[in-house]
C-alpha cells in the first residue's frame, strides 16, 4: 500500500503529479514522510473585538455584500459583519471565487487582521464554510513549489492517511517500542501531520526521530559488518610493553595512558578491537599506534599502519625506525616505490619476514598478502572510505582494527558515524606544548603582520601561507595560491618561497614538501593540500588568506600545521569581508585551541552535512531528526541498537529475520 503511486489519489492529474515529483513525492510513503516544516494554530475562533492589529487569527463573519472592482487588478470585496464590527475581506484575481460566497451566509476566515477602531480588513485569507471541521485545528504547513498550494498538500496528506490506515508495517521491534515508550507508527504519522494537541505532536515527533536515528545506526553497523565479531587473533598482555612505555623520553599524558589501556583491553579481549582514537593534532596519537603495533609484534603477529598520503606514510616510517631501531622489521609500501622493490616487499610480507608494513592504499591491493596479520591501523580515517577500511581488515582473519583521527568530531556526530565503534578521546596536550596564538588581521594591520613575519624568518623559522584557490578566478574575488606566491616571492626576496597545490603532479608536491621539511624552502604558499600530513616543527607561522571561505574545523586543522615544536607559534586569519556567521567562526578560533569545542561550534553553525560530508559516507538525509537538537534521543537509540545487535549475535531466529528484511528495505538508501 505504501508504495502505491500518488496518481491514484483523487485530484492528482499529470500536472500535479509532475509538481509533486519535483518535491521528491512519488508514492504514498513519500507523502507520509514529507513532514510539515511548521504549524499554524487554528483551534480558536476569536471575535474581532478581542484581537490585536496585525494578529493572525480565525474569525467567523457573515457576508453582507459582494462587490467586484477593478483597479490595477480585478478584486473581490466581501463586506462582512462580526458581532459589532464591520469589515472587508479582499481577494485579488478572484475569477475562481465568483460562486464561492453567498450573501447572508457565515464563513470562517484565517489571516492577518488590520484594525481601525471597529472597522477591520483581511487580505487574501484562507476560508471555509462555517462548521467545516477540517478548517479548525493545528494546521500543517508544507514546503511547496509553484502551482501547488498548502491546501492541495493538506488534501493529499489527508487522503493518504485515510487510505493507508491499518496498513503500516512497524520498522521497530515490538520490544523496543515498548521499552522506549514510543507510540505506534500509525499514530506517529497521524499526529505529525495533523496533531490533536502540542502533546500529541511531541509524542509523534519522538517516535519518528527515534526511528530515523535507530535505522540509520543499525544500517551503518550492518554495512561495516565488524561489530563485536569473535577475534581470530588471541593476544596476551606483555611486561615488555610496560617497560617500553617507561623508557620513552617523555611521560605520557593521562589521556594517552587511558586510551592505551582501552586499546590493550580490546586487543587482549575475546572480540576483535574496533576502536576510534580521536585527538587534536599533536596530542600524541602516533605513539599509541606504535604501542599497539609493539603489542601485536610481541604476540607474534604482523601489523599495518595505513596513511592517506605518501608523505605522511614516510613520516610514520621514519618515526617508527627512530623509535624501534632494528628491534622490529618494518617496510614502507607506497605507489612511488619501484616495481622490483615492491615485489620483494610483497614476498617478505607474505612469508612473514617483515613484521610491520607502513604505507598508503598500496597496502590493500589484491596482490598484497600477509602471513599472520593481527592489527590494522588507519591514520586520518576520514581520507579513506568505508570500503577501503573493510578491504584492509579482510587482509587478515578478523584482525584488530584501530582508527586514528586528528579531526575532532562532536560526540553526537561520532555516535552517528562510528556507532559501531568504541571511542577513545585524547583531549590533553603533552607537557611543554605551547598554545598557538591566533589573531584576526584586517587590511589595516597587514604591514605589521609582514614585519612580524620578517622577524621570525630572521630567527630561522618557517612560514605557511594558505590560499582558498589555486588560480585567479574571474567570478570569485579571492586570493589565489599562484598569484600570492609571486607576491610573497617579491616581498621576501631574500628567502626561498615554494608553491604547492592540488593541480600539481604527486611527485612535484612531494618534492616541494620535502624541501620545506629540510628548511630549503622558508615560505610555503599552498592550498589546503597541507591540511593533513606534514610535520615541520620549525614552521611556527601560519597565514590563512580569505579565512571566511573555510569552515571552523578546517581552519583548526590548518592551524595545527604549526605549534608542533617547542617554539611559540602563531596563526593569522586574514579577511576583508566577514558575515555575521564568519565573524562568529573567526572569534571561536581566536578564543579556543580545543578541537572538540571548535567542532561542536562548527556543527552548530553549519550542520552535520556540511561539516562532515554525510552524503560522502553514504548516509541518508535525516528528515525530522537533528543531530544537533536530538542528542538525548541519539544516546538512547545507541543503547537499543546495541541491544538488537547483541540479540542478533545470539542467533535469535526472529531477530535474524528482522535484520535481514530491514537491511534489504534500507539498501536503496545507502551506497557503500
Amino acid at each position: 500500500m505504501l508504495q502505491t503511486p500518488i496518481e491514484t489519489l483523487n485530484g492528482i492529474g499529470e500536472k500535479k503529479k509532475q509538481l509533486l515529483n519535483k518535491l521528491g513525492i512519488k508514492t504514498y510513503e513519500d507523502v507520509l514522510t514529507n513532514y510539515p516544516f511548521r504549524y499554524v494554530d487554528r483551534r480558536k475562533v476569536l471575535s474581532v473585538s478581542v484581537v490585536k492589529d496585525q494578529e493572525q487569527v480565525v474569525i467567523r463573519a457573515k457576508v453582507a455584500r459582494i462587490q467586484m472592482k477593478k483597479f490595477k487588478k480585478e478584486m473581490m470585496i466581501l463586506e462582512v459583519v462580526d458581532h459589532f464590527a464591520s469589515g472587508e475581506i479582499l481577494f485579488f484575481s478572484p475569477k475562481y471565487l465568483k460562486n464561492t460566497f453567498e450573501v447572508g451566509k457565515t464563513y470562517l476566515f484565517f489571516g492577518k487582521i488590520e484594525k481601525r477602531g471597529i472597522l477591520f480588513k483581511m487580505i487574501q485569507p484562507e476560508y471555509a464554510k462555517d462548521g467545516d471541521p477540517s478548517f479548525l485545528g493545528i494546521i500543517p504547513v508544507y514546503d511547496l513549489t509553484l502551482g501547488l498550494s498548502n491546501k492541495d498538500m493538506i488534501n493529499i496528506h489527508r487522503q493518504v492517511l485515510a487510505r493507508a490506515q491499518s496498513t503500516y508495517t512497524e520498522n521497530l521491534p515490538t520490544s523496543i517500542v515498548q521499552m522506549a515508550k514510543l507510540c505506534s507508527r500509525q499514530e506517529a504519522f497521524e499526529n505529525i501531520h495533523f496533531p490533536k494537541s502540542a502533546e500529541h505532536y511531541k509524542i509523534a515527533k519522538k517516535r519518528i526521530v527515534f526511528e530515523e536515528l535507530f535505522l540509520l545506526q543499525l544500517k551503518l553497523i550492518l554495512l561495516k559488518k565488524n561489530y563485536h565479531k569473535p577475534s581470530g587473533v588471541k593476544f596476551k598482555d606483555k611486561q615488555a610493553i610496560t617497560q617500553w612505555i617507561d623508557r620513552l623520553p617523555f611521560k605520557m599524558t593521562d589521556a594517552q595512558v587511558k586510551a592505551f589501556e582501552d586499546i590493550k583491553k580490546d586487543m587482549c579481549g575475546k572480540y576483535a578491537m574496533n576502536r576510534l582514537v580521536q585527538g587534536d593534532v599533536g596530542s600524541g596519537k602516533t605513539i599509541l599506534a606504535f604501542a599497539a603495533i609493539y603489542l601485536a609484534v610481541l604476540n607474534g603477529k604482523q601489523a599495518i599502519l595505513m596513511a592517506p598520503t605518501a608523505l605522511l606514510a614516510e613520516q610514520h616510517y621514519e618515526s617508527f625506525k627512530n623509535t624501534f631501531g632494528d628491534e622490529i622489521s618494518v617496510c614502507l609500501l607506497t605507489s612511488d616505490i619501484k616495481a622490483s622493490e615492491k615485489k620483494r616487499i610483497k614476498e617478505d610480507l607474505a612469508e612473514g619476514n617483515v613484521q610491520v608494513a607502513i604505507g598508503t592504499h598500496a597496502l590493500i591491493q589484491d596482490d598484497v598478502l600477509f602471513d599472520e596479520l593481527g592489527l590494522v591501523i588507519t591514520d586520518e580515517q576520514h581520507r579513506f572510505g568505508i570500503r577501503q577500511r573493510i578491504m584492509a581488515n579482510l587482509k587478515g582473519t578478523q584482525p584488530h582494527a584501530l582508527i586514528m583521527s586528528a579531526t575532532p568530531i562532536p560526540r553526537t556526530l561520532s555516535l552517528i558515524l562510528y556507532g559501531d565503534m568504541d571511542v577513545s578521546v585524547v583531549d590533553e596536550m603533552p607537557e611543554g606544548r605551547k598554545i598557538i596564538k591566533t589573531h584576526f588581521v584586517g587590511k589595516d594591520k597587514l604591514e605589521q603582520m609582514y614585519a612580524f613575519i620578517d622577524e621570525k624568518l630572521l630567527e630561522g623559522r618557517q612560514v605557511y601561507v594558505v590560499c582558498p584557490l589555486v588560480e585567479t578566478s574571474e567570478t570569485l574575488d579571492l586570493t589565489s595560491a599562484t598569484e600570492h606566491y609571486q607576491e610573497m616571492a617579491d616581498r621576501f626576496d631574500r628567502y626561498e618561497v615554494g608553491l604547492v597545490h592540488g593541480k600539481m603532479k604527486a611527485q612535484e608536491k612531494e618534492d616541494v614538501m620535502k624541501r620545506f621539511k629540510k628548511n630549503e624552502i622558508h615560505i610555503l604558499v599552498s592550498t589546503t593540500v597541507i591540511e593533513v600530513g606534514i610535520n615541520v616543527p620549525n614552521a611556527t607561522v601560519m597565514i590563512i588568506m580569505d579565512s571566511e571561505r573555510f569552515g571552523l574545523s578546517q581552519l583548526h586543522q590548518l592551524r595545527g600545521r604549526v605549534g608542533r615544536g617547542d617554539q611559540q607559534s602563531y596563526c593569522f586569519l586574514l579577511s576583508e569581508k566577514l558575515s555575521k556567521t564568519a565573524k562568529e567562526r573567526i572569534q571561536t578560533l581566536v578564543n579556543s585551541n580545543s578541537g572538540f569545542d571548535i567542532a561542536e561550534k562548527d556543527l552548530e553553525l553549519r550542520g552535520p552535512g556540511e561539516v562532515f560530508g554525510l552524503r560522502q559516507h553514504g548516509l541518508p538525509e535525516l528528515k525530522l531528526a537533528s543531530i544537533v537538537n536530538d542528542k538525548s534521543t541519539l544516546i538512547e537509540v545507541q543503547k537499543y541498537v546495541k541491544m538488537i545487535i547483541g540479540e542478533f549475535q545470539m542467533n535469535n531466529v526472529e531477530m535474524v529475520e528482522y535484520i535481514s528484511v530491514l537491511s534489504k528495505k534500507m539498501d536503496s538508501w545507502f551506497t557503500l
